[in-house]
């Protein structure tokens, strides 16, 4: 920039100096410039002067290096020459220089052979000790190495041969022991912490915790393969380390880890690296590390192809194994006893997860194995995990074929052998159903099995799958299998869901293409269709057969805990209960084997069906006759259509639907809903005689029919709980109740579901039958009971009109009452409160109407006779009132009002209905009138025409009482 600045005045000057034509104007510049000159120098003379020490020790600096420069630049020459004379002097020594040094060479190579043959020596014990404490890396690499050099450098040392031969062996050793471990770590050390879980007190809180107290608490372990002698399958120690314990801990308790897996996700990328420097593997880390060590030795010892056979031929062996010692953990030390079907779902999953685990393991010692080749460069092989799937299904199918009882065909006996029934669950106070339906019944003859499997495609299979392994299984467990539970074919709903998700498992891993499946599946899918539907159709089929020919199947379950567990408070009959827990066993069936959910509702439907029949056939025989030309009033009725639907059409059938509890009716309430209904009856059953033959009059069969009525209204009602929560196109939802169904059945087909709403409204319908039935029958038991004093002998009654010892009540009240008190206890026990009061309420306004309307054929009547009236209206309302229905009966007292009225004349019974009101029908007050006529001393014709003038003046100028027709 100064430069710049200097370059431009100069430039000025010079263009100022050619621009100017006087002298005058140059020596003014000439004199401007020789001022600007002395005052540059005067600056730097003072510049120097200020700066005078700095420059003196600059230039005393300079002077230095100057100095020493010059020197150096001498002592460069001396040694240039010294160099010179030096090269000329090992030119003359050159042979004799290459002499010495090659005799060094040869001295060093001579030593360092020394140093190999010596550690040669000690190998053989140090790669026992290094065995010992489980260093395969460092032995193997030992071992490798001096085998190289007695095959290379020293191959012609003959005093190495012994040496030789001992390494020789003790490579076979470490490929042996290697082999061992190896095969540990993937079948033992890799399930170990599977099997722990198992153990009785092992909790998701200690896991590890033994069921026994100490470490040596028992001298058999389960988990040690081979002798009785222990392996340890990782760490350098006696057994395994904490952080082992610690890893497959958190790696069977942290949420959403897969119980297959070995290593965490984390730990897995931090394994990947490992692989490309196995001396960085922490044995102690668990099996994974300890797998990649064991491939690296092999690798090393270019034993790779021999291992992998050996693990091959092994595979099906250790396989069992693990079935073996799972099954023998969960017997002695599970959480529930032998024999428990609970310890089956535990069995599988604990051999499931350690079946994963196993082809995991396989997994990483494919890896490893691949990258130990690549690296060492030996002989190429490979783990097929397409063949350790293949070993793992036929295992599973051989556990299914211990615990489904595959091989048996005693499962499918004889329909005719149904289920015995504790007898202690079971209680009978009288007379049961089977005396009414099961008399009936003709023997049928013994039939034999429906269904045999011996030569269908699975048993066929299944046989020669058995022969190709019969010796495996000799050699594998020379002892006898120790099964969890027996063998049942209905064991495949425990596991059946868990089975599917393992199936898939296996698809996926074997990357089976859409529409095919594995083999596993192909065996399980023609075991359900071969062997588990055939087995239902039976059990199906003897279930029914007990439900229509067992003596017990018709008897009332009052076992509390039974009925507890069914939400119930009345005694249910036992074919019923069988039927219900037959339907629930399917329903179940449905949300484990959810791909047969349609066959099993179709079977549903079946059931009911014949279910239905042998309803029908029970109910039959309950209210038929043997003679055909015989019948039971209330039956009829009740078949009939017309008066069906006109009972349930009056209110007091709401009250069987809906729940009264808490609903508080006024008398006039109760008044008109029985009104109907009464009017009915007496029209209909007042006109005729009722034979004996023509009622149920034994209580023992009202309340086999009661029962019978309960427990078809129990099961219609479950029906449609079930049926109503199935999901079908439209909905997806699930069940209720005893017989929920999950979520993951299917959609059913519509059409199926609503033939089982269908079916359950028909024993709703049966069941209603049944009431009214029960409903009607009581009401005719008051016909039969009261019709002598209604008709009497000689075409009425005349003991109305005795002395003072005739006021007692009539022998047909007491009956009654006798009856109505027989029929109650009977019901009580096995009716809903609301269908014993449907039963009883109204029969006070029956009776009463029919006492009322006695007034019209009674022949005479005294002051006795209305006494007597009223003792026969109170016996009935105390009856009533006091054991039945708990209320009083006011229509009762109706009816005592009216007999009281034949204590009046005519003439005062016509005066107090002008006071009064007309409380009864005009029909009423004509019998009245004409009974009093009848009763009188002197009976006069006219008077009682002019009596019933009046009554008809007064009635059409009275206003009657509500609920009175005049």
């Amino acid at each position: 920039m100064a430069d710049r600045e200097a370059s431009g005045l100069l430039m000025s000057v010079i263009r100022t100096l050619h621009e100017t034509d006087t002298g005058q104007e140059r020596e003014e510049q000439k004199k401007k410039l020789e001022l600007e000159f002395k005052q540059c120098d005067t600056r730097l003379d003072q510049l120097v002067a200020y700066h005078q020490g700095d420059l003196s020790s600059v230039m005393q600096t300079y002077s230095t290096l100057s100095g020493r420069l010059h020197r150096a630049r001498g002592k460069l020459s001396t040694v240039r020459e010294s160099l010179i004379a030096c090269k000329e002097l090992l030119h003359y020594k050159r042979d004799e220089l290459k002499k010495l040094w090659l005799d060094g060479v040869e001295q060093k190579h001579i030593l360092q052979l020394l140093k190999q043959i010596q550690e040669m020596k000690d190998l053989p014990e140090k790669i026992g000790s290094q065995m010992a404490k489980k260093e395969f890396l460092e032995a193997t690499r030992g071992l490798t190495n001096s085998l190289d050099l007695l095959k290379g450098t020293l191959k012609d040392v003959e005093a190495l041969g012994e040496v030789r031969s001992e390494l020789e062996s003790r490579k076979s050793q470490l490929y042996s022991r290697l082999l061992e471990d190896l095969t540990s770590q993937i079948y033992v050390e890799s399930t170990w912490d599977v099997l722990q879980l198992q153990r009785v007190g092992s909790t998701r809180e200690n896991p590890f915790q033994r069921a026994d107290s100490g470490r040596n608490s028992s001298d058999k372990n389960p988990f040690s393969s081979g002798s009785g002698k222990k392996k340890d399958g990782s760490g350098k120690g006696s057994g395994r380390k904490t952080g082992e314990q610690l890893k497959a801990r958190r790696l069977l308790l942290e949420p959403g880890t897969n119980s297959g897996s070995l290593l965490t996700p984390a730990e897995e990328d931090d394994w990947n690296k490992i692989l490309n420097d196995p001396d960085s593997a922490d044995v102690t880390l668990g099996p994974a590390h300890a797998i990649l060590i064991d491939m690296e030795c092999l690798a090393l010892l270019n034993k790779l192809p021999e291992t992998v056979e050996s693990l091959n031929s092994d595979l099906q062996k250790q396989l069992f194994q693990i079935l073996s010692r799972t099954a023998q953990q969960l017997s002695e030390s599970g959480r529930y006893p032998q024999g428990d079907k609970r310890l089956l779902p535990q069995l599988f999953s604990a051999v499931v997860a350690q079946l994963q685990r196993v082809v995991e393991a396989h997994r990483l010692a494919a890896l490893a194995g691949q990258k130990a080749v690549s690296r060492n460069r030996v002989d190429q092989a490979r783990l097929d995990l397409a063949e350790v799937w293949s070993r793992v299904q036929s295992v599973i199918q051989v556990l299914l074929t211990d615990y489904l009882d595959f091989k048996s065909s005693s499962t499918l006996g004889s329909l005719n052998q149904g289920p015995q029934q504790n007898a202690s669950t079971f209680s009978e106070p009288t007379a049961d159903i089977n005396s009414y339906f099961v008399r009936r019944k003709t023997a049928r003859p013994k039939r034999s099995s429906l269904f045999r499997f011996d030569s269908s495609s699975t048993a066929l299979s299944m046989n020669d799958y058995l022969r190709e392994h019969v010796e495996t299984d000799k050699e594998g467990s020379k002892e006898e299998k120790i099964l969890v539970c027996p063998a049942d074919p209905h064991n495949i709903t425990l596991i059946f869901n868990q089975l599917m998700q393992f199936i898939q498992e296996i698809e996926k891993a074997l990357k089976v293409q859409p529409g095919a499946h594995c083999t596993l599946y192909a065996f399980l899918m023609d075991y359900i269709k071969d062997v588990f539907l055939g087995q239902i159709h039976v059990d199906i089929s003897n279930s029914l057969n007990s439900a229509s020919q067992s003596l017990d199947a018709w008897k009332s379950v009052t076992d509390t805990d039974v009925l507890r567990d069914l939400s119930v408070s009345r005694p249910l009959l036992q074919s019923t209960v069988s039927v219900w827990k037959s339907m629930a066993e399917l329903g179940e069936m449905m949300g484990t084997l959810p791909l047969y959910s349609h066959h099993f509702l179709t079977i549903m439907c079946n059931i009911l069906m014949q279910y239905k029949e042998i309803c029908g056939a029970a109910y039959r025989g309950l209210v038929q006759p043997e003679a055909e030309d015989k019948r039971i009033i209330s039956a009829q009725w009740a078949k009939d259509e017309d008066i069906s639907r006109f009972l349930k059409s009056l209110p007091n059938w709401n009250t069987v639907e809906r729940d009264s509890q808490g609903v508080e009716e006024t008398a006039e309430e109760i008044d008109q809903r029985n009104a109907k209904e009464t009017e009915m009856l007496v029209q209909n059953l007042g006109s005729s005689d009722i034979p004996a033959h023509e009622i149920l009059s034994d209580p023992g069969q009202l309340r086999s029919l009661a029962q019978l009525q309960e427990s078809l209204d129990w099961f219609a009602q479950s029906v449609l709980k079930f049926a109503r929560g199935l999901p079908t196109g439209a909905n997806s939802g699930g069940g209720a109740g005893k017989m929920s169904v999950v979520s993951v059945v299917p959609p059913l087909p519509e059409t199926t579901i609503n033939t089982l709403i269908s079916l359950a409204k028909e024993f709703e319908e049966l069941a209603d039958v049944c009431l009214l039935v029960l409903h009607l029958e009581v009401r005719v038991h008051c016909f039969y009971y009261l019709m002598p004093l209604w008709r009497g002998p000689g075409g009425g009654p005349s003991q109305f009109s005795g002395g003072p010892d005739s006021t007692d009540p009539s022998n047909e009240i007491i009956q009654l009452n006798k009856d109505l008190l027989a029929v109650e206890d009977a019901l009580d026990s096995s009716l809903q409160p609301q269908k014993i009061q449907y039963v009883f309420e109204g029969v006070s306004h029956l009776v009463s109407a029919i006492l009322i309307s006695s007034a019209a054929t009674i022949k005479r009547i005294n002051s006795n006779g209305v006494k007597k009236m009223c003792r026969n209206i109170f016996a009935v309302q105390h009856t009533l009132t006091a054991s039945i229905t708990g209320r009083r009966e006011l229509a009762l007292d109706l009816a005592k009002i009216f007999y009281e009225l034949f204590n009046l004349t005519p003439k005062e019974l016509l005066t107090s209905i002008v006071e009064r009101g007309a409380v009864f029908k005009e029909l009423d007050y004509m019998n009245a009138l004409q009974l009093l006529h009848r009763s009188a001393a002197h009976p006069d014709p006219t008077s009682l025409t002019q009596n019933m003038e009046k009554l008809s003046q007064i009635l059409r100028g009275v206003v009657a009482r509500p609920g009175v027709t005049v």
